[in-house]
């Protein structure tokens, strides 16, 4: 069991199927997408599809939180790249409050790799990027799933089986 588990890679348990939201999106709608699709968390993609940030029911609940907004009413913002920085007021969009740090993984990485890299930044959903752009998620539901399909089929081998 323990060899099967090590075997795997990330593209065996994956969701190919990504709800990807905009960084340029309202909280509001991405949240529509989230309920209809019946997902937890997304990948935010920029304009050109490449993954800048990472958005969960828990930015939603740091956004509504009074203690966690009030961190959040302002933000530093610029033009350019050789412009100055200017504040400004927090909008209600997914860029104000997605996680921009993003973990992420390859297609071609052990699941244990992705454990260990979701057990260190303490995350339930690592996007899958290739060339920077979403194509997959993982969670970890899908790695218990594997635990648990591996355990299954390490005791009907084991079982004793009738004459």
């Amino acid at each position: 069991m323990i060899e099967r588990l090590k075997m795997l890679k990330v593209r065996d348990v994956m969701s190919r199927k990504v709800i990807e939201v905009s960084a340029n999106q309202a909280m509001g709608e991405a949240a529509q997408a989230f309920a209809a699709s019946d997902v937890s968390s997304a990948p935010v993609t920029d304009d050109q599809g490449r993954c800048v940030g990472m958005l969960s029911a828990t930015d939603y609940v740091k956004r509504d939180c009074p203690q966690c907004s009030e961190m959040r009413r302002h933000q530093l913002t610029r033009q350019g790249p050789d412009d100055g920085f200017t504040i400004e007021s927090a909008t209600d969009m997914v860029s104000s409050y997605m996680s921009t740090a993003v973990q992420s993984v390859s297609a071609d990485e052990s699941l244990l790799q992705a454990a260990r890299a979701m057990c260190a930044a303490h995350i339930h959903h690592l996007p899958v990027l290739e060339n920077d752009r979403p194509v997959g998620v993982i969670s970890t539901m899908d790695i218990v799933a594997a635990m648990v399909t591996a355990i299954d089929e390490l005791a009907t081998q084991l079982m004793p089986r009738d004459c």
